[in-house]
């Protein structure tokens, strides 16, 4: 018995086979990142100082967090795009402990938040490295931000 091959079949069979490895590729790398309900659409004033030898004064910035980004305003300016946040929920010991943490990238360099929210207040660190080695290392401490009334 002889098998017919035709230029339809052999078309359709490459068009089959590329859509389905397509699907299943796309979805590598897009894991669902469950929504944020705890620090969602939040923003805190804080004093970042830079620590280590060179101690500096202490400069103002607002963290804020919306969509599953986290975003400092003064290192954005310093191009450093707002990007994902990770959160973890401790309460254990009877007060809720909110930490964070994100990795936020620009050119070549990654600036690493961890910080931890009790109530209205936020305290933590943020570590410039660039290839691995840091460059500069800062504290903050601030207050969730107020909302205006209307």
């Amino acid at each position: 018995m002889k098998t017919f091959v035709s230029k339809k079949n052999v078309l359709l069979m490459a068009v089959i086979t590329y859509m389905t490895s397509s699907l299943l590729f796309a979805q590598k790398g897009k894991e669902k990142v469950e929504k944020d309900k705890e620090l969602d659409k939040k923003v805190f004033l804080i004093d970042l100082t830079e620590t280590g030898k060179k101690k500096g004064k202490a400069e103002q910035d607002e963290l804020s967090f919306s969509n599953n980004k986290f975003k400092s305003k003064v290192m954005a300016e310093d191009k450093f795009a707002a990007d994902i946040y990770t959160v973890t929920v401790d309460s254990s010991s009877g007060e809720k402990v909110v930490s964070f943490e994100s990795t936020l990238k620009n050119e070549g360099e990654e600036l690493l938040w961890n910080g931890t929210i009790k109530g209205e207040e936020i305290e933590g660190t943020a570590v410039l490295s660039k290839k691995g080695k840091t460059k500069k290392e800062y504290e903050f401490s601030g207050n969730l931000k107020q909302k205006k009334k209307k």
